[in-house]
């Protein structure tokens, strides 16, 4: 695990009936179980967290719970069309921290998604890839992956750089693919997070050596990775893609993506808290 000065373990805990996950390394609790939740058990929930010198607490809700969200103080970041089997999420956040609201790069980032906003639906598969070839993730990668996310990223915000948690969740929880050139070493990686139950996948851990960025490796490997999860059924996927950086924001609009909001300050990424803007897409229905 490497997460600037973090020495404690994220850890899933049930507070009355509803499950939260304690995550030091971004300093946030997440909303697991929700169903049914009062306002006065939020709020447990926010004491607990407080205690915990957490900065945030998130919560990605349903329509039938927004309400007692927001009378518990949350405000809406964002939206996840179609999480839930097809039904809506709002990302719900609660600040503990006024610290954690602000940030400097407001114009940066609006120029950035404006820019995005225009590459919108353009993606054209690369087919001259002759110097390298995507393929699925295998245990025999994991050291090559981890070397390829130290190299990209400084801290992060889940546990890409643990041999143990790539090896637990390898090609189970989620499914990583790779791009290798002809040498079988690994230039590009991307993984989707899979939620069988509610049929949604996260696409995240998206990583390209320097020597091969603006190759379209990338774009294939979302591509790649898209066509998997349509044959496997699932309805919505989604990405948190850093605001302050072009490149995979492009990416993602290039794919038809949607932008669909930005949660402040949530995660730990590259050495500090990062905005992340939420890029949304059916593939149900293309």
């Amino acid at each position: 695990m490497r997460a600037s000065g973090c020495q404690l373990n994220n850890y899933y805990v049930k507070i009355g009936k509803n499950k939260i996950f304690v995550d030091y390394i971004n300093s946030r609790v997440k909303i697991i179980e929700f169903c049914n939740i009062s306002v006065q058990n939020i709020k447990r929930l926010i004491h607990f967290a407080s205690k915990q010198h957490m900065g945030k607490i998130i919560c990605n809700c349903d329509i039938e719970n927004l309400d007692n969200f927001i009378k518990a103080g949350f405000h809406l970041e964002g939206k996840i069309d179609g999480y839930f089997k097809g039904k809506d999420a709002f990302c719900m956040s609660y600040f503990i921290s006024k610290d954690r609201t602000l940030y400097n790069e407001h114009s940066k980032e609006d120029l950035i998604l404006k820019q995005s906003l225009n590459k919108k639906d353009t993606f054209i598969y690369n087919s001259d890839n002759s110097n390298y070839h995507i393929r699925n993730a295998s245990e025999s990668d994991i050291g090559g992956m981890i070397k390829l996310f130290s190299r990209t990223f400084s801290t992060y915000p889940s546990e890409i750089f643990s041999e143990d948690y790539l090896k637990n969740t390898l090609n189970k929880k989620v499914l990583y693919k790779v791009a290798v050139d002809n040498n079988n070493r690994i230039i590009g990686v991307a993984s989707a997070d899979l939620d069988r139950e509610n049929l949604n996948a996260e696409i995240t851990d998206c990583a390209t050596h320097p020597h091969y960025r603006n190759k379209g490796i990338l774009s294939n490997i979302i591509y790649s990775l898209e066509l998997e999860l349509k044959n496997m059924e699932f309805i919505t996927l989604y990405s948190l893609s850093r605001a302050i950086h072009p490149g995979i924001n492009f990416v993602l609009s290039k794919h038809g993506y949607t932008f669909r909001g930005k949660l402040i300050n949530n995660c730990n990424i590259c050495g500090g808290f990062e905005n992340m803007n939420i890029w949304v897409k059916n593939i149900n229905m293309t």
